[in-house]
């Protein structure tokens, strides 16, 4: 199932500030000298956390892709927390691309996934059978993620504390790291909150 999910857009804002990575750091706030590499760190560390990939959560509001050969009785989205579903789309007997009519289908939000069946008294349609016949867009992150402004206080805290523990290591590994990559000496701490956001988690 994880490997059926992919990223169709990041997130408009960061789950870190850039005074807070400073602050974090130790950095004046008036210096401005490391700012590209700080601003990259920052989206680094969150897509370290997010996804397939991280803990199988989404930190900031962005839209996510789920594809599937067919319906299945119940889709489950194994990543959240789920916010919305977008759409949902499959390829009919002819191939053609259909959308389905949001009264078709009811879904719900368990704390990080998300479950959907068809509405009362109706039913999955046929499909083509072909891979990727169905595509399920949903909108996941923490609540306020996507507001304007930003309100970033539904993001637990251990979450951004881990993103800060990694900016902190690849700052002050620059020689010996690489941005983005998980370090050998993971600093301490991290994986044990990352494991929090894992558990009941189905490859």
């Amino acid at each position: 199932m994880w490997n059926r999910i992919e990223r169709i857009a990041q997130p408009e804002a960061e789950a870190l500030t850039l005074a807070e990575v400073k602050e974090q750091l130790r950095i004046e706030a008036g210096n401005d000298d490391d700012k590209p590499f700080l601003e990259r760190c920052i989206k680094a560390a969150r897509e370290m956390v997010e996804g397939p990939d991280g803990a199988g959560i989404s930190v900031m509001s962005a839209k996510w892709c789920l594809k599937l050969d067919g319906f299945p009785a119940e889709i489950r989205i194994p990543l959240g927390p789920v916010l919305s579903i977008e759409a949902i789309e499959y390829l009919d007997g002819t191939g053609s691309s259909q959308t389905l009519n949001p009264s078709d289908f009811q879904w719900r939000a368990d704390r990080y996934q998300a479950f959907i069946s068809p509405a009362y008294g109706k039913s999955w349609p046929a499909t083509r059978q072909q891979y990727d016949a169905v595509k399920v867009e949903f909108l996941a992150g923490f609540p306020g993620t996507g507001a304007e402004p930003i309100d970033r206080t539904m993001i637990p805290e251990s979450l951004r504390a881990a993103m800060l523990m990694l900016i902190a290591h690849w700052d002050a590994n620059r020689e010996t790291s690489v941005v983005g990559e998980v370090p050998a000496d993971m600093p301490f701490g991290f994986e044990a909150i990352m494991n929090k956001f894992r558990v009941g988690r189905i490859a």
